[in-house]
């Protein structure tokens, strides 16, 4: 995202303005949420960001304050929410998509493929994926066959008896983060598990590194992962701009890094969306204007063609979903090719629809 700000106060600055970039470091303690909320805007902060799950903690603050939160990612409940819009939706939204998938390519009917879940107990952010992989199944339960969740503590290290009962999946949807992640993959493969791990974005390209080094690539062939953002190898017109920064800006080893995870895909996506709600937001009430207001204004307003330049849909908020990228793509890891592949077109779940 910084990046992005940066470019653009060389290459096209908004006249007048010069956008300040201020953080608070949460430390990933709930506690921390309102008082970083209040700190910011005891600095003059006229928009904010943070999580999806932290949004909730602030929300009424925020629509008190007349301060939007621009969000990369959402949850369905706070979707609809005056105050919070986000580039991408929400995660549940993938495990909706990967399903739908799932049940589109399913040959071996009347026989039901059969969906396990794995995921951390009590942890918000991985109960709405459970949640929409409930919904789902119970939705088609001609199609798809529940099997349960493995719901295990967050200190989990040894995952002998989630994987056993999962072991007859024909999928398991993997709703997991960093070192458990790896743990329950490695265990899973050592045990003899020979089937598919899905999951969204956030599970399996913004840990592919540590999994990589943790599995034999070769064990990882056919995981399935969702993904709202196009991809690196994808040759379209918002990735080649990411690349040509990077070959400009970056050395080869920041180069292969990045390729690794999806930071920059979503933080450039980001930044654009905070210079263009800015940028318009200028044009209408004039710099020295400008509020959360204005910019929540902005960004109901947005409309960005991002179709034309490699994402699925426009960006602008068409119902009452507050989110810009609201259409999914399925890809598939081949590991003769070590890459990302799309086994899909751009999909709109249901619960993005109007």
């Amino acid at each position: 995202m910084m990046d992005y700000l940066r470019l653009v106060a060389e290459a096209d600055p908004i006249p007048g303005v010069e956008i300040k970039v201020i953080t608070y470091d949460t430390q990933s303690n709930p506690g921390r949420i309102p008082v970083g909320y209040q700190w910011l805007k005891g600095q003059g902060a006229a928009a904010m960001s943070c999580s999806p799950i932290d949004f909730e903690l602030v929300m009424d603050n925020a629509a008190a304050d007349h301060i939007p939160f621009i969000g990369l990612s959402n949850v369905l409940s706070t979707l609809q929410n005056d105050w919070q819009f986000s580039t991408m939706g929400p995660v549940d939204s993938e495990i909706e998509v990967l399903l739908q998938w799932v049940m589109d390519g399913w040959q071996g009917y009347p026989t039901k493929p059969k969906i396990g879940f794995v995921g951390l107990a009590g942890v918000p952010f991985f109960q709405g994926q459970l949640n929409m992989a409930q919904t789902v199944c119970g939705q088609h339960p001609d199609k798809l066959e529940w099997l349960g969740a493995q719901m295990a503590p967050t200190t989990t290290t040894s995952w002998a008896i989630e994987v056993s009962r999962l072991m007859s999946s024909d999928f398991i949807i993997v709703a997991l983060s960093g070192p458990p992640l790896a743990s329950f993959t490695r265990e899973a493969i050592n045990r003899g598990y020979k089937n598919r791990f899905i999951g969204p974005y956030e599970t399996y390209r913004g840990f592919w590194p540590l999994l990589a080094a943790s599995v034999p690539l070769a064990d990882l062939d056919g995981t399935v992962t969702a993904a709202y953002a196009p991809w690196y190898d994808e040759n379209v017109p918002y990735i080649s701009e990411i690349k040509e920064y990077m070959q400009e800006h970056l050395s080869p080893g920041q180069i292969e890094a990045t390729y690794l995870d999806f930071g920059r895909i979503h933080g450039w996506a980001h930044g654009m969306v905070l210079v263009d709600t800015v940028r318009r937001a200028v044009q209408k009430v004039g710099a020295a204007n400008v509020d959360g207001s204005a910019l929540r204004d902005a960004l109901a307003e947005t409309n960005i063609d991002m179709a034309a330049v490699g994402w699925g849909n426009p960006w602008k908020i068409t119902g009452k979903a507050h989110c810009f990228a609201q259409t999914i793509k399925v890809y598939e890891y081949k590991a003769s090719s070590n890459s990302m592949t799309a086994v899909s077109s751009w999909i709109r779940p249901a619960s993005l629809e109007d």
